[in-house]
Order: C-alpha cells, then structure tokens, then sequence
C-alpha cells in the first residue's frame, strides 16, 4: 500500500447482480481489507441481492458496510426538450448510514417501489422508478433534514449518455433539472475513468467532461470505478455475461465493456486515475475530488446492529396472533391444554401423573419452555402454531418435519403429530440456550394447495407482515456451457449437442470432467484436435463454461419460504413479484437469520396431495371414510409389501437405492423405517455404517461397541451410529459437554473449525480415562458422519407419510395409484406407474370422451376377456364375477388440450354424435384429431363399421378442405359420401351419429404397436401395450431376461436384461468414484443397473443418451426379495447396427462354462488355475448352484458375503438365504450366534438351504 490511505469504493457490483457482476462479496471485502480500506459498498442492479452476504463478508473482514443500488430511472411523461426521451438512464442510489435506519429504510422502499413496474409491463422487463419516487424517498424525514438517499448520476445516466455524446450543452441542462428535482444534498456527479478510447463513455476524456459539468452545476462530484470484479481476471467473465443479458454473441454486442479495467483497483490507482482526471479538467489537485468521495463514504457507513436490526429476530405482535397478555403465559397455558389432549393419562388437565412417565413428561416440558423462555421465543412458536391451525381449518393436509420435531412443545402444540417422548428425540437438536437465532419449524402441505395456504397466511397477517423468501438460481453446466456457446457465436444445436452430454457435475470441473467420463470422450477429442490445428473455439467454450460456475442467472420464488414479521418487515427487505403474483423478498435463506426474519418453510409435497387424493377416491367410490391416524403402525400385509420392494410411488422408499436398501434391511416394525430413512443419507454412507448395521441386524455378526459406555446410546442401532442423536450423546457421554454445546460441535465437525472439535472431543475424553484407541475409533465415526447424517426427528417425521403412502398402496391400491396419476409426486415418470398397475392387475382405462373427466379417476371395470387380471385385492377391489376397479385416464393426460378445452368437454358430457362434440366442447380442429388419435372418439364410432384409423382420415380430409362435408377420395379411389355440417351453436339433439355412420370402412384399425406410439406421442404413457413388447421377439432370440424372473437366478448369474430408461442417478459415493445408476422397465418390473468405472467406458457416450437399453450385466443378489445388476456394458435398441447377435449371450454362457469345467478340475488335482474371463480382479466366492460338485464339500467353510454386499449367509456349511421374514412369526430378525466356529441363524422355521455337494465356484468381479 505505501502509505496511500485506503480507497473508498462506492459503486460495486457483486455476483447477485445477476449477467452483470462477477465476483462473490466475500472476494471483495477481502481485496478492499488487503488493500487497506476501511470500508466498501455494494450496489448491485435492480435490488439489495447480495445486501446481507455483503454486510456478513464485511464484518468479518473488519470493514463498515455501504449498501446502495443500481436503478434505471424514468421520467414518465415529462420530456426535457434536449432530446431525451423518457428514460433517465441508470443511477447509483446510496443509503445514508447512522440514522437507526431511516436511510436504509428509504433505500428499501424505494426498490420495492422499482419493482412495481417495469418497462414493458413484463415480469422480463427492467424495473425502473419515476423521478417523484425517487426524489420522495431520497427526502429527509422533515423539511431541512439531510436527506436519507444519495444519487449518482454517472456514465449510465442521461447525464453521462448526453456527454458520451458530446452534447455537452444538453448535458449541463439535464444536470441542472436532477439538482432541482432531488432534495437538497442528495446528489453527486460520478467520475468513471477505465483509460477507453475518447469519445466513449469511460473514456478520461468523458470522465473530466463530467468533473467539469458537476463543477459548473456546483453538484459534489465522487470517484468510483464502477466495479464488476475482483480482479481483471474477471473481465473475460463479464464478456460472457454481457452477452447472455443480450441474448447476443459478443461480436453482435452493441455494448461490450472497452476493456477489462472495471475492476476493484487499489487506492494508489484510483488516485493516479484522480490526479489525472483533475489535472485534464484543470483542476488544482485531486484532494477535493477524493475528499468528497470520502466524505459521502463516511455519511454512508452503515452500523449494521442499529441501522440494519442484524441479528435481532422479529416476529408478528402477540396481538396479531390473538395473544392479549404475556406470550410466555399464553404458551404455558396451550402446551398443558396440548397435555391433556395427547397425554390424558399422564396430565389430568390439573396435574400431572405421580408415575416416571408422568414425571418424565413434567420434566421435559419444563425444560424445553425454560429455554424458549430465555431466549424469547414464546411468540414465535406460537406464531408457527397459528399457522398450521389455519392451515388445519382450510382443510389441508399438514405435518412437520425436520428437527422441530424433536420439540414435545411443538407436540402439544399440535405442529407435529411426533411424539418426541416415545421416539427418544433430543430438544437440543432443535433449539438449546446457547442459541441466538430462530429455530426452523417446517412443515408439509399438500402441493396441489401450496398456493391457497400462502394467499391464506398473507390474509391472516396482512402484506405488511408477509412475504414470500427467494432464491437465486445459479449456473450449472449446462446453462454454462449454452451461454458461453452463444457469447462465442457458435452454431446453437452444435452448443445443444454439447450441453445434453454433461451430466450433472458442476461448471467448474468441466476440464477435469472430459478426462474422466466417457460419454464426453468424443467431444474431448474434438477440442484436442481444434487444438493441434490452431483452432481454440472449443477450448475457449470449455475456460468460459468453468468460469460461469455457480454464478447467479436469476432470482426465483423459493419452493417452501415464508418470511413473517411485524408491521416493520417491508422496512427491512425489499420485495418483488413472484411467479405467482404474491411479493417476495429480495432476500434468501441465508439472509434470514443475519436479517432477523422469521422464516417459515411450508413446503408443497406431492405425497400429501396424493394421499389426499386417495383418501378422496376411496370415500367417492365406496363411501368408506379413512382416518389415517386411526391406522394401526403394525400392519403385517403393509409390511409385507414393503419387504418385496414393489414400493414404486411410496414416500421415501422407491428409489433403486432405497428399493435395494429395503431389501437387505427388510422392515418388521415402524421405527425400522425411520432407520432405513436415516440409513440412506450421505453420513451413514460416508462412514460406511450401513454395511455393519445390516450384518449385525440380521446376526451375521455380533453387536459391538466401542466402549461400554456407548451401549446405551447405540444399542437401538446394534452399535452403528446412524442418527445426529447418536452424535450428541456419543459426544455427551465421552466429554461431559452437555448436549447444547454438543450439537453445536455437530455443526462444526466437516466444517473450518473441525480440528478444534477433535482437540476438545480427544483431550475431554483423555480426561474421562477413555483409551486412545477406543478414542481414534469414536472419533473416526464422528468424522465421517459428521453433519452429513440424519436427524432421527427427521427421519421420524418422514417415516409417517412413508407408513401411510405404502398403507394405502397395500389396502387400497386403485385409489392410491390415481392419486399418483394425478399428483404425481415420485421420481419415475407416469407411464412406469402403468406398468406398475399392469404388474399389480389394475385396469388403466383410455382417455375417452365421454367417459374421462379432468381427473384421474376409478372407475368400476366389468368383467372383459382383454383386460388383464390379477389378484384380487381387499377391500372389495374386485368382484368374483371377475370385474374390478380400475383406473380411467383424465383428458389432461393428452398434451395440447388447453384447460378451457377440458372444461368445455367436462360440462357437455356425454355426447352422443362427433357433431355434438364440435358444437358443445368446442375443441380445436387439431386436438378433435388428437382425440381421435388416441382412441377417445372411438365409443361414437358405430359397431362394425368405420375403424379410429377411418375416423382420424376424415377428420385430415375436414380440416383440409375446410369443410365438414369435404370428405375426398379414399386410396382405393371410391367415393365416400359427406356427413351433415354442424352449425355452431346449434342445439344438440339425442340422434343417432350420422356423420360417423357415413364413413365407409376403408382402413384397418390401427396395430397394437401403432396406438402404443401414438399414446407415448400425446400422453407420454403406453397404456395399450408396454413399449418394450415391440422388441420381444428379438429380445426373446437374444435370451433377455425379464424383470420379474431375475429373483429366480443365483447371484452373480450373467444375464441380458431391456428395458425402457426410468431413471438415472449419479449419487456422491464413499470411494469419490462416479457410479451411475440406471433404472430400466422392461413391462415385468424394474431393472436397477450399476454402471462402474470400466462398465462407462465400455458403454460411452450413449451412457446417458440412450432411451432404450439392452444391458450385459452380473446378478447381485442384496436380500430375500432384492437383487440388481452390475452391468459390464450396454447397447443402445435404437441402434440396431450395433446390437449383439442372437447367440451373443448363448457364446459368452458357454466361453464361462468351460472356463468352470477347467478352473474345477485344476481345483481337483492341485494345479494352478487360470484367471477368470472377464474383468479385473475377479474374485472366486461360494454360491448356491443346481448342479456340481466343490472340493471339500463336507468341512464347515467361511462365506465372505461382506466383501460385495451379496446375501448368501453360512447356514451349517451350507449356503443359503434368510426365510421371508413377513412368513415368520413373533421376532421376525434373525439373530447371530457364535458357537464352534459356524454361524447359524436363530429362526423360527428351517431354512430350506441346497446340500453343500451343490456349490458351484463363482467370481465376483471387483465393484
């Protein structure tokens, strides 16, 4: 620094200004600290977006915040006379500091006011404020105050346009009309100079015919460099971003910065750029240019405690919420109401119970209402209590999640249906006295009425207290990479091409990415040779692509966040439109707790819906009211069904990952569900704990524990640490911290302060006597599972909907699959649910119409030879006469058909002619062919005549001639005769369809293979037939094996399974290795597919691309009813040049077979034996076989079924798999013994196991 004393940058750019500013707050306050400065400002365009992280990143590197504004200004109607239109350009707007918050309030409301509209009137229009609402808000709170607002106008507004121009004259006229337009005081000329060429508008040459005209105006005039970086890295990123706010490339762009000089330069720059700038204006020095910029600094400095209210949580007037008296007292009173309602036996309404629950329950609420005493929460939760009583009186599903569960409080209260007290949950997980800000308490609401809820809050607490919260969507690769692409000018479907093929990594590692992943084998070869010829285009796209990473592109409505507040809210965040109409902060998340907010996640989850829904169904179809909290949580055919993981559409349960899980886990019991939900989560993973628990759950090895006396706090879990509870007391246990400041070290643990943790966690627990090793095991569990584990609340509170979801599936499956028809709440697309319906034997009806309505909904099915059965179903789901219930697909389900259209069609049902359906549904001419297309016309057709395949021709012939009567040729060259011409609007008689009678058969009705492509056109689902069965007879040829019979094959069978791609996933794994999980439905079932390192490359870029697949795997067999595939390669079916032959499967069994017959008698006679015949470290294992024979086969053998995850267990020298629990009676888990070096299980039936003379010898190819 030299001694220069530090620069004061006014006007600052962060990355929240979205395609303009490119470097994060915390990268600037750093450089603005580096430099010396003492202060720094943030003013992005159109809203206070990076405010609170810009304050936060202050703070921290001990700098006063300035918060300010970019904004376009508009004159309205008022035209100058020098040739300007309406608008006034851009200006910087700064907030005067040190006022209690008048300034920042001010500040506030006027971009609140910006954002009521917008040039264009469009939500994609710039937001602009008048002259009045800028001038009134700038004002001081009285006449002669200093004003509360400062404006600069710089090279953005028409003053700087006017002499970017050289319409000096103008110019000086414009300046004189801003200074006696604004309050006294408020405004400053601001000088830019970045060294451009004269006669532009960052010029020196415009920056001293600025100086000169504020000098003349007698208007302060402050030096800023109008920063957009950090550093002059960032110039080529604010190329980029120029350009996608265009929607241009950059040779296109009108408007590119000259240069890269728009950075956060150090103060010995900036007053170089002072001296010179004064020195071509003729002035004296720089002082009194840099002593005015430091003088509008200092009276911005903002105190973010009194100025902003940092940190200090507000919440609605206990008046709003009903509360006349004490909050406090008002909570008391509604958790001992809430006692007595869910505890009657424990709490009389007086007194608690003398027993050790009752005490315990005394206890409990004592402790928890002391801490939210203290820390002066009472209105808060009570608050959050009102809502979800509102929320309960619209008549909405609603439940809580998260850890707010732990809280007996929030129990009483009627927010969360958990009983912590039953479920051991721990309040400090929640909320604990060493905590200063608001808990989250977040609940779950029915989707499909999110939005009532939210115009109900707004209602109930008013739009001076209410506002949605936001959040900034940022770059990922793929928006990256298209916007590179286009600031390049490359050809936009050559940019399209690119983009589809990167899958879910982010911007950053693009480079790294094409050396690691096959599919981006081809397109890292076409930089390489770009590059040897001298062409950098695509290396270029590949620099700017990581450069865009993370980079906010817009702001949007959060899915879940409510902010509530007292009358003051609008004060303290600005606020703009949402996408659905109701105003939302400027502010996200993570601005909540700095800015004192009150946030309140209600989030819309599909699954609510669709348990409303069918709850609905069932009541419409056969009277039967369901209480789902009457529902017993032991139900032995519910968990059945869970066991056979067929758990497609059920909460939480249906991934392939979760299906696999459920399979090894097998739950008997409502809390092994709220295990498994916590089991699958990164902690768990990450500490490799699921594999120990599953072992030691089923008895292939003992529980063990690292001390003694962790036994207690691990026991539930069979020694493995799963739950952040766990965390808690662990730490509690061996370091006497007390559980607050134990979840505390929770929070840290992965994070900076880690190692401080670990020194605390080892010297307490040195201190407690425990030894060093069981010290280095403990804290290696607690490092890995860190705060990536799960909450058991959490997983508590999730396991009620995963319980009620498969409840309804089990008992009422008809209902429950249309309520996922029509919510569809999962992650698999509709037509897998079909095929889910086909496997179950539920009827899924056709789009008709006279017969569809806007819903999905059952419908009572006759008996009929074409439709498939199945097995009959409780609750009267089908009769013995063989008829049924099934489910008739809802008229949304075909694309194209506006809602005014369904409406339309709704309301004239039924219809007895095509005439009838022009004239009262009214559709248009294309969807009336859609329509019939789809086979919805058909029931107008009459028996025995014309085909859908005749209808649809005359319909194209209609609307070709454009004549209802036009009917033309048919192929074979007879005339056909013209049916009636409907006249709109005519009355609509009961008469046969005459038209339709009319058409003369001439075509066949369409195949089964063309109406499955017609229904996946225009309804995306297969309805008729599954789509693969197109394929199954060379599928057949090929030896592919079904979906459904892969549970009958020992695992590591080699097989060819096809299907029709449902999911893919590309989770975060232990080893850091990338593996890809591709779910196929080949019409029996789903398919879950590993794809391993070798098993990419083998497949490529076709990887992620291929919609249809013909996989080449291995069988791993994962529990009594899951088994999966590692895949070796797979082939695209679209593709059929390079698909296998026939007999590819049949010389690949037989190239293995021989390899057996060789390896089995090398194993005989003691030779040395060959490597298996494929893959890299093949392993040779134990399994159960049909046939054959294994050296020793008498002599009790280890069977290291740990080593891949597979499922055969030692049964007495055999190999075998664990009973069906759901068959087993009392304690279905199987349960270790160790006695004489063999393992058995403790069941209450034998385990039909093969004879060991039937062990075969397999490998296993290393995962």
């Amino acid at each position: 620094m030299g001694g220069t004393p530090g620069f004061p940058h006014l006007h600052v750019a962060s990355a929240f200004s979205a395609h303009y500013g490119v470097s994060w707050p915390g990268e600037l306050a750093a450089a603005a600290a580096a430099d010396g400065a003492d202060l720094l400002a943030c003013t992005d365009r159109d809203g206070l977006y990076g405010t609170a992280k810009h304050v936060g990143a202050c703070r921290e590197h001990g700098l006063d915040p300035v918060i300010g504004v970019d904004l376009a200004v508009h004159r309205g109607s008022d035209h100058t006379g020098t040739g300007v239109l309406d608008s006034a350009g851009r200006v910087v707007v700064l907030a005067r500091g040190g006022t209690g918050g008048s300034g920042y309030r001010a500040l506030v409301r006027l971009v609140s006011a910006a954002h009521a509209h917008t040039t264009g009137g469009s939500a994609g229009g710039t937001p602009y404020v008048t002259m009045d609402e800028l001038a009134g808000w700038a004002a001081g709170p009285h006449h002669g105050a200093p004003p509360e607002l400062f404006v600069l106008l710089g090279p953005g507004s028409d003053v700087g346009q006017l002499m970017a121009a050289r319409r000096y004259t103008a110019g000086r006229a414009l300046l004189r009309r801003w200074k006696a337009a604004l309050p006294a005081g408020s405004l400053r000329v601001e000088v830019v100079c970045h060294l451009s060429p004269p006669g532009e508008k960052l010029s020196a040459a415009h920056a001293v015919k600025m100086l000169r005209a504020a000098r003349d105006a007698r208007v302060p005039a402050v030096l800023t460099n109008a920063v957009r970086y950090a550093t002059p890295d960032g110039a080529a990123t604010a190329d980029v971003l120029d350009a996608a706010r265009a929607l241009s490339s950059l040779e296109a762009l009108a408007d590119l910065q000259p240069n890269g000089q728009g950075w956060l330069k150090p103060a010995g720059s900036m007053h170089q750029v002072a001296r010179e700038v004064c020195r071509a204006a003729g002035a004296e020095g720089a002082g009194a240019l840099l002593e005015a910029t430091h003088a509008l600094a200092d009276a911005c400095r903002m105190d973010p405690g009194p100025d902003l209210g940092w940190g200090r949580p507000t919440v609605p007037e206990a008046s709003v919420i009903g509360i006349d008296g004490d909050p406090v007292t008002a909570l008391r009173q509604r958790t001992l109401t809430g006692a007595h309602a869910r505890f009657p036996q424990l709490y009389s309404g007086s007194r608690f119970s003398s027993s050790r629950a009752g005490r315990d329950l005394e206890d409990r609420l004592e402790h928890e209402l002391g801490i939210i005493t203290r820390l002066g929460f009472a209105s808060y939760f009570l608050t959050v209590a009102e809502v979800v009583r509102m929320i309960e009186d619209l008549g909405v599903r609603v439940s809580a999640r998260g850890s707010g569960a732990s809280s007996l409080v929030n129990h009483l209260l009627r927010i969360s249906n958990v009983d912590p007290m039953r479920h051991e949950l721990i309040f400090e997980r929640f909320l604990s006295h060493d905590r200063s800000t608001l808990p989250d308490i977040d609940v779950d609401v029915e989707s499909a009425r999110r939005h009532d809820v939210y115009a109900a809050i707004f209602t109930r607490f008013g739009n001076e207290r209410t506002t949605l919260m936001s959040m900034q969507n940022g770059y990922r690769a793929r928006g990256a990479v298209r916007d590179a692409g286009m600031a390049l000018g490359m050809d936009a479907e050559q940019v399209d091409t690119i983009a589809k093929q990167l899958w879910r990594f982010s911007a950053s590692s693009f480079r790294e990415a094409m050396g690691r992943m096959p599919e981006l084998r081809g397109f890292a070869e076409q930089v390489e040779s770009g590059r040897a010829a001298g062409q950098q285009q695509l290396d270029l796209l590949v620099d700017l692509t990581e450069r865009l990473d993370r980079l906010p592109r817009h702001i949007a409505m959060h899915p879940c966040g409510v902010i509530l507040g007292d009358r003051t809210l609008l004060d303290r965040t600005p606020v703009q439109p949402s996408g659905i109409e109701l105003p939302m902060s400027q502010f996200d998340k993570h601005d909540m707790d700095p800015m004192g907010m009150l946030k309140l996640d209600v989030l819309g989850v599909r699954m609510q819906s669709t348990i409303a829904y069918t709850l609905e169904e069932i009541e419409r179809t056969t009277g039967e009211r369901v209480d789902l909290e009457r529902v017993p949580l032991d139900d032995e055919a519910t968990f059945g069904m869970i066991r056979t993981t067929h758990t497609l559409g059920i909460f939480q349960i249906e991934s392939p990952g979760q299906r696999e899980l459920i399979g090894k886990l097998a739950p008997v019991e409502f809390n092994d569900l709220i295990i498994d939900i916590s089991l699958f989560r990164p902690g768990p993973m990450q500490s490799d704990m699921v594999r120990p628990f599953l072992e030691q759950r089923h008895g292939f090895a003992a529980a063990r524990y690292p001390h003694p006396d962790l036994e207690p706090v691990l026991s539930e879990t069979h020694g493995v640490t799963v739950f952040h509870e766990q965390v808690l007391r662990t730490l509690d246990t061996m370091t006497g911290c007390g559980l607050a400041k134990a979840d505390e070290f929770r929070r840290q643990i992965g994070g900076p302060q880690e190692e401080v943790v670990e020194a605390y966690f080892r010297a307490a627990a040195l201190e407690k006597g425990y030894p060093l090793d069981v010290i280095d095991e403990v804290w290696g569990t607690l490092h890995a599972f860190g705060s990536f584990g799960f909450c058991k609340a959490h997983g508590a509170a999730f396991a009620v909907p995963t319980y009620h979801s498969a409840w309804l599936k089990t008992h009422h499956p008809e209902a429950f699959l249309a309520g996922i028809f029509e919510h569809d709440p999962g992650m698999y697309p509709r037509r897998l649910m079909i095929a889910e319906a086909r496997r179950m034997g539920i009827p899924v009806l056709p789009v008709d119409i006279n017969a569809s309505t806007e819903r999905f909904r059952m419908e009572w099915v006759p008996a009929h030879p074409e439709l498939p059965g199945g097995p009959a179903r409780p609750g009267h789901s089908r009769h013995p006469d063989g008829s049924r219930w099934g489910i008739r697909l809802a008229l949304t389900s075909m694309s194209g058909l506006s809602e005014r259209e369904v409406r339309r069609i709704v309301a004239g049902q039924p219809y007895a002619s095509l005439a009838d359906v022009r004239d009262r549904a009214r559709p248009t001419r294309r969807n009336l062919e859609r329509l019939a297309q789809l086979g919805a016309l058909d029931c107008l057709l009459p028996p025995g005549g014309a085909s859908r395949t005749d209808l649809v021709h005359h319909l194209e012939l209609q609307h070709a001639g454009g004549s209802a009567g036009m009917l033309g040729e048919a192929p074979t060259g007879r005339k056909r005769t013209a049916g009636p011409r409907q006249v709109d609007g005519q009355l609509s008689l009961d008469l046969p369809d005459t038209e339709t009678e009319a058409i003369v058969p001439m075509f066949p009705a369409p195949s089964r293979d063309q109406m499955v492509r017609t229904e996946l056109d225009l309804t995306a689902m297969d309805t008729t037939a599954h789509l693969m069965d197109s394929h199954r007879p060379y599928l057949d040829a090929l030896g592919v094996t079904a979906a459904e019979d892969l549970l009958s094959l020992r695992s590591q069978s080699r097989v060819l399974v096809a299907g029709v791609r449902v999911a893919t996933q590309t989770p975060p794994m232990r080893s850091g290795k990338r593996v890809v999980f591709i779910s196929v439905d080949d019409g029996t079932g789903c398919v879950d597919a590993s794809f391993f390192t070798e098993a990419q490359h083998e497949t490529g870029e076709m990887l992620f691309s291929a919609r249809l697949l013909l996989i080449e795997g291995t069988t791993r067999r994962t529990g009594p009813k899951a088994i999966s595939l590692q895949a070796i390669r797979a082939w695209d079916l679209h593709r059929p040049e390079a698909l296998p032959d026939p007999d590819y499967l049949d010389s690949t069994r037989e190239q293995w077979r021989a390899w057996l017959r060789r390896d089995r008698s090398a194993a005989r006679s003691g030779g040395a034996r060959e490597p298996v015949p494929w893959g890299p470290g093949a392993r040779r294992r134990l399994v159960a076989a049909g046939a054959g024979s294994a050296p020793d086969a008498g002599a009790p053998r280890d069977i290291p079924h740990h080593d891949t995850g597979d499922w055969p267990v030692r049964v007495r020298g055999a190999v075998g798999l664990p009973p069906e629990s759901s068959a087993t009676g009392g304690d279905r888990r199987g349960r270790g013994i160790q006695g004489a070096g063999v393992r058995e299980l403790d069941i209450h039936r034998p385990v039909p196991v093969p004879h060991p003379e039937t062990w075969e010898l397999l490998p296993t190819p290393e995962e």
